[in-house]
């Protein structure tokens, strides 16, 4: 397992200022969090709600103070309160949606990693060359893929990223056919 935090002068390292890093996972457009714009609605101040969720979700990255996942769920708080979003919630709204998914299989870390905006990746690909010598193949896919796949939780607050990373979760270097219960 690796631990890599990312702060606020890596992503100036990657060209840009983000003031609010755990805002940061609400710069992405991905379905994660979409279904809750219901319970995250609460945690705005009052005269930034109702106005639609594009609205709110640019609200939502200023207004975050920190962000949690792990297996279990995630985690979003702001001054105004807290909601919790288990992970046995997501796959119910995900089989309503979606009742073919094997939502079972879903990395609810990797997939908020997800949400960030481009500087965050960027920093996190840096990062991870610089201090653990890991080089992430080239590709926004290859690379949006491999994140899915190895962040094992998150947490973040409006200076500082940690992660925790599982390299031997990718299905790299395997014989061709085989799976993890091999």
């Amino acid at each position: 397992m690796i631990t890599l935090k990312i702060d606020k002068n890596d992503l100036r390292g990657a060209k840009t200022e983000v003031s609010n890093l755990a805002g940061a996972f609400f710069a992405g457009t991905s379905p994660l969090i979409r279904p809750f714009m219901d319970m995250l609605e609460s945690i705005v101040p009052a005269d930034q709600q109702g106005r639609g969720t594009s609205y709110l979700i640019s609200a939502l990255r200023y207004h975050i103070r920190s962000i949690r996942a792990d297996e279990s769920g995630i985690r979003v708080e702001s001054e105004i309160g807290a909601v919790d979003i288990p992970r046995a919630m997501l796959e119910e709204r995900i089989e309503e949606r979606y009742p073919s998914f094997g939502h079972e299989s879903l990395n609810l870390p990797g997939l908020l990693f997800l949400q960030s905006g481009p500087a965050v990746h960027a920093a996190s690909v840096s990062k991870l060359r610089k201090v653990h010598r890991i080089v992430i193949p080239e590709g926004r896919r290859t690379q949006r893929y491999i994140f899915h796949v190895i962040v094992r939780s998150l947490e973040a607050d409006q200076d500082t990223i940690k992660m925790e990373l599982d390299m031997q979760r990718l299905p790299l270097g395997r014989p061709e056919g085989s799976t993890n219960a091999d």
